[in-house]
């Protein structure tokens, strides 16, 4: 028997054998290849921890869609567009509006299979909507600085969904003219004293809002409960003001009230000098909502949509955001004025999540203290 044929197998076709495996193997050396990040990307802290497939993707996707509110729009407006697109090379578009509209656009768009939207910015009632109907990607982007978060920003249940951006957070305001510094409510219960009858505002907590939210804080808190709102109620009798937080503002820096619940520290900021009105922080904490932001499910622009959320959650970002719009809850933020920190002061236990994604009871309760809208 020939050298050749000992093994059982010609040499010649070993050969052929190996020639062939190489050339099946040059395809997917070239794959790897192409999986490198841009060179100008090669040392970027959000780009290594995405990988090279996904920041990739998204360059060719070239684009990324955010739905939200006009802190969103502020935001990006205030130099983050700017930042993004620079920094990838990738063009940033912003639809903004009243967060009940977007979210029924998105569940529009989604429900006729023309989804516009890759990320979408809201306050978690909307976020527990979205993701009941199934419109939302369960996605954590690699972001260091979200496990300094508290935790107790991060919704429980369902958990990694979406992902804190900022507090919406309340306490109260009242008239320095017409409230001496040692009668500044220390606690909620010392609105409770007649001597406050018809000085005190509300905003409506009978519907959606930020004086549903604060009220349904109070509403949870064990040493306040529903009898302390009709308490309040049958005590001093607080006037329903129509509108936003800024429509509390102005009924106090005029001296229509004494004191209002709904007040917020980033409202304050702009008020000329010396006007009258400091925002007070009662002993049981700030009343808050979290807002978030979330990947949406069959995104046109998925991997552009991972690559700017894990962007966002760059601490430069995250203080651009803070004196744009609302703060972020993390120390390391520095606010505008202090009455904006919502690190500063103690929290009030949040709000159960399934009273946000599903608040009529709450809303028929009120209607039982205040009467029917």
């Amino acid at each position: 028997m020939t050298r050749e044929r000992r093994s059982g197998v010609p040499l010649k076709s070993i050969g052929i054998f190996l020639s062939a495996a190489a050339l099946a193997v040059l395809p997917a050396l070239g794959a790897l290849a192409q999986e490198k990040l841009p060179a100008r990307l090669a040392n970027d802290p959000v780009a290594k921890a995405l990988g090279a497939e996904i920041v990739n993707a998204a360059i060719k996707e070239g684009k990324v869609v955010w739905y939200g509110g006009n802190t969103g729009q502020d935001f990006l407006d205030g130099g983050g567009k700017e930042r993004f697109e620079k920094r990838f090379g990738i063009k940033v578009e912003i639809i903004s509006g009243r967060l009940r509209g977007m979210t029924d656009r998105i569940r529009t768009e989604a429900a006729v299979g023309r989804l516009t939207a890759d990320v979408y910015e809201a306050n978690d009632q909307y976020m527990l909507e979205l993701q009941n109907l199934g419109r939302l990607e369960k996605w954590r982007p690699p972001a260091p600085l979200l496990n300094e978060m508290p935790k107790e920003v991060f919704v429980r249940e369902p958990a990694g969904y979406w992902w804190p951006v900022h507090l919406s957070a309340q306490a109260l305001v009242v008239n320095t003219n017409m409230v001496k510094p040692e009668d500044y409510p220390k606690s909620y219960l010392d609105l409770l004293d007649p001597k406050w009858k018809g000085k005190v505002a509300i905003r409506d907590p009978r519907s959606s809002g930020g004086g549903a939210w604060h009220m349904m804080h109070v509403y949870a808190n064990k040493s306040l409960g529903l009898d302390y709102i009709k308490k309040l109620k049958a005590t001093v009798e607080p006037f329903i003001v129509r509108g936003g937080s800024r429509r509390i503002r102005g009924a106090i820096a005029r001296g229509q009230f004494a004191v209002a619940f709904s007040g917020r520290g980033e409202f304050i900021r702009d008020l000329p000098k010396g006007t009258p009105i400091k925002f007070i922080v009662p002993k049981e904490g700030l009343a808050w909502t979290p807002s978030s932001i979330a990947l949406l499910k069959g995104a046109p622009h998925p991997n552009a949509g991972k690559l700017s959320l894990t962007w966002f959650y760059e601490l430069e970002n995250l203080q651009l955001w803070t004196e744009n719009g609302r703060p972020v809850p993390l120390a390391k933020i520095k606010t505008p004025i202090p009455e904006m920190s919502v690190t500063n002061y103690p929290l009030m236990e949040k709000i159960p999540d399934k009273w946000l994604g599903d608040p009529n009871f709450f809303f028929k309760e009120m209607e039982k203290v205040f009467g029917v809208r």
